[in-house]
């Protein structure tokens, strides 16, 4: 082989091994639920500066069922606020089929990291730990809290 040919073939090499890297599931992907993506701002400084407390919503515990789909399909939320912000979250699944249920579940152990100490005005979760649906049933309760809430 050639100088010019082992260059060529390690480029290819290099060029395919990332290819496959970057499509390829690994056991630690299956292990824990998948990177989940939302179009909650994340807080910035300017958040955490001590400012007068101007609360929109009750703080408290409130709970609500978020439905979704064309079944329809639901799942429990409730929500712990304090000065507008989202101090902790529970996400009860409430699927009956096997595969629902696990998508249920895995979304339900991924939505407190993406949540909790978030303004509750600034939360939309889109799709999260491989679900598109059950997302959309978190904001349908996540409305109805913030609705409540507010009175």
């Amino acid at each position: 082989m050639t100088a010019l040919s082992k260059k060529t073939a390690a480029a290819i090499g290099i060029s395919l091994s990332a290819a496959i890297t970057g499509c390829a599931s690994t056991e630690a992907d299956n292990a824990s639920p998948p990177a989940a993506s939302n179009n909650a701002r994340s807080p910035s400084a300017s958040d955490n500066a001590a400012e007068p407390s101007s609360s929109t919503y009750e703080d408290g515990e409130f709970e609500a069922e978020g439905r979704y789909g064309n079944l329809p399909s639901s799942i429990g939320v409730t929500v712990t606020l304090a000065d507008d912000r989202i101090t902790a979250v529970k996400v009860t699944p409430r699927a009956t089929d096997e595969t629902s249920l696990a998508l249920q579940k895995r979304f339900a152990a991924a939505v407190p990291r993406l949540v909790v100490g978030k303004d509750i005005d600034s939360v939309r979760l889109d799709r999260v730990a491989g679900n598109s649906g059950t997302p959309k049933g978190f904001n349908d309760a996540l409305a109805q809290i913030k609705a409540e809430a507010s009175s």
